[in-house]
């Protein structure tokens, strides 16, 4: 409009005749009178434009609440923080956690949430967390005036903008301080299940006589569970060490034979009768009933492979998860293998074994060291 006035001023300005200005009115009027519809349009789509702005802002405020309802009633305890680690918010659960007001929160770095003793290694170690990418938890010992300190379990989420620049980020925080009590609890009565007991030792190599009225449940070292074929073959049924029980009752196969793998195998005898009164013990001979189901289930996808590579491949993977031993370029397995025994547990031939080493080694998939150990490479 500014435009079009300037430009009838200017026009008026040129013709100073009276007759000439009594032309101009008109073609003003149309001017102005194009320029008033054109501003109402404007209008209108200004006002629409605000209508959907107000919707928009009522439906984002009532998302940011039911986003901050779910925040405050989540069962886990959560801490909001900025990108300087500030806690910018803490839900009902946390304050319980520490017995605590948000006020006392707020606003605070949350390092102050450690004792004094453990923050710079905090600080550290949440400063690692933020460049990774996937949430890790990690375990870590923390405080509050109100509490004494205890155990809690730490997950990081960290919100990032376009540019990877850290925006907030968010700590999901467990009590892990009854499960470790009862954990450590626990391990004290097996310690104390395995003290107290005659302990019976075999060496590498011996055969461990199965008792018709007692389990054996294993205090130190590997024993290898198999049976044998008509024709006198060795059928892999699993790899048992600490805390694995085995007995004649926990089979059904008429020839089942328990062979030590370590240098030294140390056992504990539990009568049945005993077994039937201790709830104890009960609780830990299912927990190792439970390994060995897994495990069988292992060994079981090794035969379904139809490719001798492929079983070999998969028994030294489940080796790798009952042995392994983490060492700098991979996963090192605990006890020593021959050729002969890796062929009878993947179903093939020992010259087929060796063969098939040889070339995992060339592939880099595998090393064996001077002791005949092998590494499985990450």
């Amino acid at each position: 409009m500014n435009q079009r006035i300037e430009n009838l001023y200017h026009r008026s300005a040129e013709h100073s005749g009276m007759q000439h200005q009594g032309e101009l009115l008109p073609i003003a009027f149309k001017e102005l009178g194009t320029a008033s519809e054109e501003l109402l349009v404007a209008l209108e789509q200004l006002a629409e434009q605000q209508e959907q702005l107000v919707e928009s802002r009522t439906q984002l405020e009532a998302e940011c609440k039911r986003y901050q309802i779910l925040f405050e009633q989540a069962p886990h305890p959560y801490i909001a923080l900025d990108s300087t680690c500030t806690i910018t918010s803490v839900n009902r659960a946390a304050t319980r956690l520490f017995d605590c007001t948000h006020g006392l929160l707020l606003h605070k770095p949350v390092s102050i949430l450690v004792p004094m003793e453990a923050r710079r290694e905090f600080r550290e170690q949440l400063k690692r967390r933020q460049q990774v990418e996937d949430d890790q938890e990690w375990l870590t010992r923390l405080y509050s005036p109100h509490r004494e300190p205890f155990d809690a379990a730490l997950t990081l989420t960290v919100e990032r903008d376009a540019w990877g620049n850290i925006v907030s980020s968010c700590l999901c925080i467990r009590d892990i301080s009854e499960s470790q009590r009862a954990r450590a609890q626990k391990k004290k009565n097996t310690e104390d299940l395995f003290c107290d007991r005659t302990r019976h030792s075999f060496s590498k190599g011996e055969n461990i006589p199965l008792q018709p009225d007692a389990l054996w449940l294993i205090c130190k070292g590997w024993v290898k569970l198999s049976t044998l074929t008509e024709n006198n073959g060795e059928v892999l049924m699993g790899i048992a060490g600490k805390g694995i029980p085995f007995c004649r009752t926990l089979t059904v196969l008429p020839l089942y034979q328990v062979t030590a793998l370590s240098q030294t195998v140390e056992l504990i005898a539990i009568s049945h009768l005993e077994l039937a009164h201790s709830p104890h013990l009960t609780q830990l001979i299912a927990e190792g009933i439970t390994q060995r189901l897994q495990q069988s289930e292992l060994l079981l996808s090794v035969c379904g492979r139809r490719r001798a590579s492929d079983r070999l491949l998969t028994l030294l993977q489940v080796l790798k998860t009952i042995l392994g031993e983490p060492v700098a370029n991979g996963t090192r397995l605990s006890l020593r293998f021959t050729h002969q025994e890796l062929a009878e547990a993947s179903c093939t031939t020992r010259v087929t074994v060796t063969r098939l080493l040889s070339e995992l080694q060339h592939q880099g998939k595998i090393t064996i060291d001077n002791t005949n150990h092998i590494t499985i490479l990450e």
